[in-house]
């Protein structure tokens, strides 16, 4: 097996954050520069984050086009709701037509409405939890949880 030549963009950015966390936070007298630095950290480990995952939408996108077909086939009525709902991209379309129609469902009491509320909206509930645990090590960084920046 060859060696590598150089280490992997992870372990570059692990080191980062290990530098940062043990040698420059530690000597930082100033609060801002303990902030900045923390949120670095952050952004840092966001970056691990994106480089160990799958950074395709795909799968995503299938997944809702095809819950919003299904309503489409089961409810044709709904057909009317997403008039106009044409993107720039497939993503932006289906996010489109999510959002139009969970929309349609707070303001009907119906079958349709119904069936969007059971099928589509955990969906969409379960896609933004995970872009939020995706972002959070960043997002904790810059406002809910910055590392020792009080000496």
């Amino acid at each position: 097996m060859p060696e590598a030549k150089r280490p992997t963009v992870d372990e570059v950015l692990a080191g980062a954050v290990h530098t940062i966390e043990n040698q420059l936070l530690p000597n930082l007298d100033d609060t801002w520069a303990r902030a900045a630095a923390s949120q670095l950290m952050g952004t840092l480990e966001y970056a691990r984050a994106l480089i160990a995952g799958d950074e395709h939408m795909d799968a995503q996108i299938d997944a809702v086009e095809a819950v919003v077909s299904g309503l489409l086939r089961d409810h044709p009525e709904l057909e009317a709701v997403l008039e106009g709902s044409e993107g720039e991209t497939r993503g932006f379309t289906a996010l489109q037509q999510a959002s139009l129609l969970l929309s349609h469902a707070v303001a009907n009491d119906s079958a349709a409405a119904d069936a969007i509320r059971a099928d589509l909206r955990p969906l969409i509930v379960q896609q933004a939890t995970d872009t939020l645990n995706e972002t959070m090590p960043m997002l904790m960084a810059f406002g809910g949880r910055p590392r020792r920046v009080e000496h």
